[in-house]
């Protein structure tokens, strides 16, 4: 389950608001808000909705068991861990299954599976290209399913300059034109049949 702390930087971070704006906007001060994504305070239930209101956004609370849908599934910090090892053993190959991987069990699970799955920052993998495509795989997974991004996906490096997966420069063309705009956001550029893959 997702912190308030979280939640509250999700809110703020999805919205693309200053602290300051988004203070403005749903009636609270800086400090306060602050203390919320710091965790130092914990808002109401109604301050929440007040601040995903201001957001754009609306707040849904739903208890449900996630456990069993998930046994056997890999998160996406688990699946940086093994990325890092893959890259640690210079198995490209590996690690770039891996996230086709994270991206068949973010399609599968229920939409409370996908912010269980992805709720935990992945530590980084040692290759900038793959903690891109880890964090572009889930955003584009949370944007299709309508679960909300956590935070940890906008990290600055946790994108990369431009890095075509394909690899042939006969294939650029392809990827510049079939890229998925959250990928393109992250500097992957990927043909949609190696998303297909999944």
């Amino acid at each position: 389950m997702r912190s308030t702390a979280e939640l509250v930087a999700q809110l703020r971070a999805g919205s693309r608001l200053s602290l300051r704006a988004l203070a403005e906007l749903s009636g609270t001060s800086s400090a306060t808000l602050s203390n919320y994504e710091q965790g130092s305070k914990e808002p109401r239930l109604s301050t929440l909705e007040r601040l995903a209101s201001a957001a754009g956004m609306r707040l849904e609370v739903r208890v449900q068991p996630v456990g069993r849908s998930l046994r056997g599934r890999s998160s996406a910090a688990a699946t940086a861990f093994r990325i890092a090892r893959a890259i640690d053993a210079r198995e490209d190959d590996t690690a770039f299954r891996r996230c086709l991987e994270l991206l068949d069990v973010l399609k599968a699970v229920p939409v409370e599976g996908v912010q269980f799955l992805t709720r935990e920052a992945p530590v980084l993998s040692g290759d900038h290209r793959y903690d891109a495509l880890i964090a572009a795989i889930v955003e584009h997974c949370c944007v299709n399913r309508e679960v909300a991004t956590p935070p940890w996906v906008y990290e600055a490096e946790r994108s990369v300059q431009q890095w075509y997966v394909a690899g042939r420069k006969s294939l650029r063309a392809d990827a510049d034109r079939e890229t998925p705009p959250v990928f393109r956001r992250h500097g992957v550029m990927i043909l949609t049949d190696e998303l297909a893959r999944a």
